[in-house]
């Protein structure tokens, strides 16, 4: 395992062999996996090659095995977390399952990716109106936000980190303002989970999404959402399937008794190949340690920052 307060960066860089090819700047667009996400994946596929359904139960071990590990990474329960496959299906789960009145709104930033702009957007035909938040030179506060809440505000859904310019906003405070307002909190975490801290319970987030192929290193679609205690009961089930159900086993059973956790929402076969991958990109960033991770990107941004300024280029990207 990787010492968490000296890592051997060497050691992890031969992990990925694409940087035998190119000079590789992760913009946390789609990452390259490493040696051990291959390999895991790999394995996995000999097994259902060799074995089919014999080696399931197994694999289904590993996806609750990686449920942990997910949760660890940004502090909750293994019981908030439900599998997605990408984040714009996690933004759908709370745009599709909160229930909405005619007139209610949801406020968004001015620049946010799409995944995080049409799932709302599609709400029109249910009445709900989205706001878009003016930004100030490409960033915002909570005191930006606040002026646009009203009693219709239903939920605040933003990008913990901007696809844009790399904005960081300041969800403490974001969620606190949405605590203290009744307002549901979303985040599309896709550009920061694994390259920052981010604790959902200090924040106060009631859905969190993102995708495994940025900054979680591991393949495309797979991703994790997080649902809070205080938005599971509140939201309704729109893709509803025999896995949400406590007996997803009884084929011939028809009684509509969802399951008490998150998994509510993996209403299907899951993608055991993408899980297991993300697995083992999982295990190696938190053994590396994720303040270690975001000291060494900081580290590796200011070198790059210098250089460049010192060549008289013009950093657009904000430094906050």
């Amino acid at each position: 395992m990787t010492d968490p307060i000296n890592p051997d960066w060497n050691a992890l860089r031969s992990q990925f062999p694409v940087v035998d090819n190119f000079i590789y700047f992760n913009h946390a667009a789609i990452a390259p996996i490493s040696i051990n996400v291959k390999k895991s994946i790999n394995e996995c596929l000999e097994k259902y090659t060799l074995t089919g359904i014999v080696c399931n139960r197994e694999f289904l071990d590993i996806a609750n095995e990686t449920r942990i590990l997910a949760a660890k990474l940004i502090n909750a329960s293994p019981l908030d977390i439900t599998f997605v496959k990408n984040t714009t299906q996690g933004i759908h789960i709370a745009a599709n399952g909160i229930r909405w009145k005619k007139g209610d709104n949801v406020l968004i930033p001015g620049n946010e990716f799409p995944a995080n702009v049409f799932p709302w957007l599609n709400l029109s035909k249910r009445g709900v109106e989205v706001r878009f938040i003016p930004l100030n030179d490409g960033r915002f506060e909570a005191g930006d936000i606040a002026p646009y809440v009203d009693k219709q505000t239903k939920a605040i859904s933003l990008s913990a980190v901007s696809f844009t310019n790399g904005f960081r906003c300041n969800l403490e405070e974001i969620g606190r303002l949405c605590k203290e307002n009744g307002i549901f909190f979303i985040v599309d975490a896709i550009q920061a989970i694994g390259a920052v801290e981010l604790d959902v319970r200090k924040s106060q987030i009631d859905l969190l999404s993102a995708d495994a192929h940025k900054w979680l290193l591991g393949p495309q679609g797979i991703g994790i959402a997080y649902i809070s205690d205080n938005l599971l009961e509140k939201l309704d089930v729109s893709n509803l399937g025999y896995k949400s159900m406590t007996n997803e086993d009884d084929y011939s059973n028809y009684n509509i008794r969802l399951k008490s956790d998150a998994s509510r929402f993996e209403e299907g076969t899951l993608n055991i190949i993408g899980i297991v991958g993300l697995k083992a990109s999982l295990e190696m960033l938190l053994a590396i340690g994720i303040p270690t991770i975001e000291e060494r990107i900081s580290e590796l941004n200011d070198v790059l920052i210098d250089n460049l300024t010192e060549r008289g280029y013009r950093i657009k990207s904000s430094l906050n």
